[in-house]
Formats: structure tokens, sequence, C-alpha cells
């Protein structure tokens, strides 16, 4: 199941933008596509099976990837590649840049940051969809990031609250970069251009630009669900309260804005807190 501690921002794309939209489509309509509520543990699993110590290069996987089945009769499916080899790779090159030296070198031995930065120069070098990198999924410990909020609104939710439970927003991409525009707008006409959140979500606002106009971005709460009680979950209102405080900004009541966004960061604060103490 979903790994206990982690939620996830995805971007599915249509399967014709890829350049190997055959591949993908074949792919969906094989039902090999895996479930993400159990795609964490197949990911970690397929990741300590390939990699041993020492450690010589990124090793391959198979292609995968979540898939969302087309509306319509003959339409393409959505496709949220995984790449594990590429994000091996670019975390690989990702600790060796923010370790100190003596500590990296025994982290990450040299060939196989050598084999990393090969991996990483190729597929950014190349158009995302030649070579669909990590980008299509986004992944935060303990919490869910509070400028993701801002992607979706109230009535995208979906909640599961039986066997399997989940809680997920699910919205067109074109709607998630106008919310975040909007939201990125009153916080800087009310805070200024330097005000954190507001580069948080530019910051998001930009990656959704990369991909296609027909994607749809998803807001899964994934392994989160399991800290969270029937009630807690259903009652879960956390983007609720986010445009709540968007829209105060918007009709020029600061305070209330601050107060709500206040209520929203300490909701998360504490959760994270009650995780890490069990």
């Amino acid at each position: 199941m979903y790994a206990p501690n982690a939620s996830y921002l995805r971007v599915y794309e249509p399967a014709g933008v890829f350049a190997d939209a055959d591949y993908w489509r074949a792919y969906a309509a094989s039902g090999r596509a895996v479930d993400p509520r159990e795609g964490p543990k197949l990911r970690r699993e397929a990741l300590y099976e390939r990699i041993g110590w020492p450690w010589r290069i990124v090793p391959s996987f198979p292609r995968e990837a979540y898939v969302i089945d087309a509306e319509e009769e003959g339409g393409d499916p959505l496709i949220c590649p995984w790449n594990l080899r590429y994000r091996i790779a670019q975390s690989a090159m990702e600790l060796r840049r923010l370790t100190p030296e003596p500590v990296a070198e025994a982290l990450v031995p040299a060939d196989f940051l050598a084999s990393a930065a090969e991996i990483v120069a190729h597929d950014e070098g190349r158009d995302r969809h030649e070579a669909p990198a990590d980008t299509h999924e986004q992944v935060a410990s303990w919490s869910v990031p509070l400028r993701w909020f801002a992607c979706v609104r109230p009535e995208d939710r979906e909640l599961v609250a039986e066997d399997g439970r989940r809680l997920r927003y699910l919205t067109p991409i074109t709607g998630a970069r106008t919310r975040l525009t909007v939201a990125r707008n009153r916080i800087r006409a009310e805070f200024g251009d330097e005000a954190d959140l507001a580069a948080a979500l530019t910051e998001t606002l930009e990656w959704l630009e990369g991909f296609d106009d027909g994607a749809l971005v998803e807001l899964d709460y994934g392994g989160l669900v399991s800290r969270m009680g029937d009630r807690e979950l259903s009652e879960e209102d956390s983007v609720d309260l986010t445009w709540e405080a968007i829209d105060h900004l918007g009709d020029g009541e600061p305070d209330a804005a601050q107060d709500c966004y206040a209520r929203l960061v300490e909701r998360w604060r504490d959760r994270r807190l009650a995780e890490r103490l069990n």
C-alpha cells in the first residue's frame, strides 16, 4: 500500500503527447497499470531488488505508469509515467550537491555518480515527451504542502472511506493553473512579491506550465489517510480553508485571510508532530 507518510501531486497527460504514444496506449489497454495505492510499495521493492552495494551504475527498470482511462470512446488514456531511473539519477545528483564532499563520496560512489550525471544530462537535453522525467509526480513526506491545496477546489474531491481508503482531488490542468495564478496574485497584492507562499505558488505554477493542456492534476493524500480516523478523513477540509483565505484576500479582508492561513498551518503542523511522535 501507500508509503505511510507521503502525499502526492501528479500530472496525467494524454498518451498522444508522448513520442512513444503507441507504447503507452498499449500499456493502458493491457490492464498492467498499477493502482496508485500499490505503486509506492512496488517501486520500493523494485529499487531494493536492483540496487545493491557497492553501487556501480543506475539500473534500468520496467516502464510503468499510473493511468486514468479516457472518458469518451476512442479517447486517449491519461498517463503519469514513473521513470524510476531518472528519479534515482536526479536524487543522486542532488544528494551529491547538498552533502559535504567526504560524506558524499562515501554515500555516492564516483562511478554511480557518473552514471547518474549521464542520465540526467541526456534527459534534460531532450524534449520532455521523448524522455518523460520524474516531473509528472511530486512527493511530500509527513504532510500535504499548503501550496498544493490551491491547485484544486472543494468540488474536485473524491473520497473512498471503506476498504482501500483514499482521499484525492482531480481537476483539469487548465483550472489548476488559473487557481494558482489567482492565489499567487492575491498574495502578492497584499504581502508583496517576496512573500514565501507567493514564491512557492509560482514554483508549482511553472511546473504545471510544462504539461499539455489536456492533462489532469491529481492531489492524492496517499498514505496520510492511514493516520486519519474516519471522521477526521470525512471532515478534512484543507482545500476549503485555503480558498476561504484566498477569497478573503480578494475581498480586501487580510486579517480574516491570515486567520484561515494560521489555522491551516497549525492543523498540518500538529499532524506532522503527531505522526513523527508515533
